[in-house]
């Protein structure tokens, strides 16, 4: 008994040991706990799926080490990273797999979580936990469905018809590399589908123009599924040519745009029968009902305008419906129409600014300096970037950078007044031309004002003094007298320069007479007498200086003879006479005419320039001046040859 109950305690304590050991690792196990999702669970064969993992810390204390992920293939996920976990804490990746022959068969997905933890001992251990999740492998059964729209069903020639085929993915499993072939007389080049997913659908257009016999369609559609081709083809249809009388014609103001902006469409229709055309609707595809109800008289067209606000790339085309008066049924159809959704950070956006350095011009043709300056507010570089002003190419930019400016400067001559305007243009993602503009500049033309003459300098008149009226009156009497007392002051004035010329002329004149007798009179004392007997030598008589030598002359009465008192007085006469007369004639007489008249000379030009400033105080009064003045010279030129010989005469009857 006591040998049992001793193999009974042993192997209760060996049980209890391993359920210690085990609780242990149970504990290490639940501490790191994860979490897996799938897209899918469910494979035809190999396929990309997405995979959600969270990895969680369960346990009641940190981890003591880094946390990392890896795929089922072994290699790291590095955008897990190497996160230490606190108590409750959890990490979380999103990521992409692609599902493999080998994990079909075995039927799950395997991901391996690694992390450290401690033992019952202390010490550091790495561990790794694999967490795996069940896929199902079923057979691949493909399936499309095939669609295919004509239009339109009749067409006149010349007309576009476009086929197209949608290809609906209605399998199991996704089918790529799409080949749809058709007829030859649609096309001869096949249409080409990269993929479509499982669920979804795809469309390729075929375009032809029509002839003048009919069409037939027929497709032929080749595709891959789980590593396999399938085909499948469409029926044959015709399209019939005939004459058709509403045609419709489809435009858009340009091929996109970024999401937001708008497209405006122009659908116009034409009614070439003699009937109108009426409960006219319109559809498109994506669309749906454009326009209803309209009317297309006969004969006309009709034009109908719609804003598309784009929203993706999509093609248009309107699928046009009505019927005639007499009620036959009428279907038609437009070409396609591709509308482009840009990306909208390639957007461009410019702004422009214009100034002028006037307003007013005062002649046609006139100069007006312009400053044009160009923005780029998008955020991606602008190349050729051209401005205009009414369709004259002003300067072009090479390149605008984002966010920088440019400006430019350039003399126009404009030709008439307004309002002007400048463009700025280039070229977007689709090479379409993009316009901006600029403000508008008002430019007015007016006459020009003549230019300010100088106010002229208007000396102010002498002031005009007025006497203070009295009672008595002035007489008449005593008014004249003033008046002519103010004439006769100037006469006066110009007869005292006469008197004065001729008192000058009179003093001239008695100065030449004294000097001339003080001459004859000092001849006449020196000596006590000149010999008279003997021709004088040089005009000179010679002078005896006294008579005391008698003897001489005795001598000289002896020689020549006894001579009589009365023959002697004669003789004495007649030398004397002779003496005088050569004395006094001629030269003396004119250097004496020279001098007074040139004196006289001298004194009537100072009487003329006097009478002629008395001439000009005078007014009336300087022609009598003038006169007086000349009349004065003459007299003295007179005066001076006259005077001579008179003088000359007096002296010798004096002498005699």
């Amino acid at each position: 008994m006591t040998k049992k109950r001793l193999l009974f305690a042993i192997a209760a304590c060996l049980v209890l040991a391993l359920l210690c050991v085990f609780g242990a690792a149970v504990a290490e196990d639940d501490q790191v706990k994860l979490s897996m999702d799938m897209s899918e669970n469910q494979f035809t064969g190999p396929k990309e799926i997405t995979v959600s993992i969270t990895v969680t810390n369960g346990g009641d204390t940190e981890l003591p080490g880094a946390v990392t992920l890896y795929y089922p293939s072994g290699k790291r996920i590095e955008e897990f990273g190497a996160p230490v976990l606190a108590t409750g804490a959890s990490k979380n990746w999103t990521g992409t797999w692609t599902v493999t022959e080998s994990q079909l068969k075995e039927g799950k997905i395997s991901f391996t979580v690694r992390y450290s933890v401690y033992d019952e001992n202390g010490e550091l251990k790495g561990k790794q936990k694999k967490f795996s999740k069940k896929i199902t492998y079923v057979g691949a059964e493909p399936a499309v469905t095939i669609n295919r729209t004509i239009l339109p069903t009749t067409a006149q020639n010349g007309q576009e018809v476009t086929v197209t085929y949608e290809i609906l993915n209605t399998g199991n499993v996704d089918i790529t590399n799409v080949i749809i072939k058709e007829n030859s007389g649609i096309s001869s080049k096949s249409g080409t589908i990269e993929s479509v997913k499982i669920g979804e659908k795809a469309n390729y257009t075929f375009s032809t123009t029509m002839g003048k016999k009919d069409l037939t369609s027929a497709a032929t559609v080749t595709y891959t599924a789980a590593g396999k081709t399938y085909t499948a083809k469409k029926e044959s249809a015709t399209i019939k040519y005939g004459t058709v009388k509403l045609t419709a014609t489809l435009s858009a103001d340009k091929k996109g745009g970024a999401p937001g902006e708008t497209v405006k469409l122009t659908l116009k229709l034409k009614n070439s029968g003699t009937v109108d055309y009426t409960d006219v609707n319109v559809t498109d595809a994506v669309l749906g009902t454009v326009f209803s109800n309209q009317t297309v008289p006969a004969g006309e067209t009709v034009t109908l305008e719609k804003d598309l606000t784009i929203t993706e790339s999509q093609d248009l085309q309107f699928i046009i419906t009505a019927q005639n008066a007499t009620g036959e049924p009428l279907e038609t159809a437009t070409g396609k129409v591709g509308i482009i959704a840009t990306d909208p950070t390639q957007q461009i956006v410019l702004n422009v600014d214009a100034k002028a350095d006037r307003n007013i011009v005062y002649q046609l043709p006139g100069s007006v300096r312009f400053t044009v300056t160009v923005a780029n507010a998008s955020t991606v570089d602008v190349k050729n970037v051209t401005v205009k002003a009414v369709d004259k190419t002003l300067y072009t930019f090479p390149l605008i950078a984002a966010g920088e400016s440019k400006s430019f400067t350039r003399d126009v001559q404009i030709s008439m007044d307004g309002q002007y305007q400048f463009t700025a243009s280039c070229k977007d993602q689709l090479s379409q031309t993009l316009t901006f503009y600029s403000n508008i500049l008002p430019i007015a033309y007016t006459m020009p004002t003549p230019v300010p003459t100088e106010a002229p300098i208007v000396t102010p008149p002498a002031p005009v003094y007025e006497k203070i009226p009295t009672d008595v009156e002035m007489p008449g009497w005593m008014t004249t007298f003033v008046s002519v007392s103010g004439t006769a002051k100037y006469i006066f004035g110009g007869v005292a320069a006469v008197l004065l010329v001729l008192l000058l002329i009179g003093a001239v004149r008695r100065i030449a007479k004294k000097k001339h007798s003080a001459a004859a009179q000092d001849h006449l004392e020196r000596g006590s007498y000149r010999d008279y007997s003997v021709k004088p030598k040089g005009n000179k008589r010679n002078v005896v200086e006294d008579r005391l030598d008698t003897d001489t002359a005795d001598t000289a009465t002896a020689e020549g003879g006894e001579e009589t008192p009365e023959s002697t007085t004669v003789q004495d006469s007649e030398l004397m006479a002779e003496t005088l007369r050569r004395l006094y004639d001629k030269k003396p007489a004119e250097e004496a005419a020279e001098a007074v008249g040139e004196a006289a000379e001298n004194a009537a030009e100072a009487v003329a320039e006097a009478a002629e400033t008395a001439a000009e105080a005078a007014g009336n009064v300087t022609e009598e001046v003038k006169e007086a003045a000349e009349a004065v010279k003459a007299d003295a030129k007179q005066v001076t040859e006259t005077d001579a010989r008179s003088f000359g005469r007096k002296m010798r009857n004096r002498k005699g």
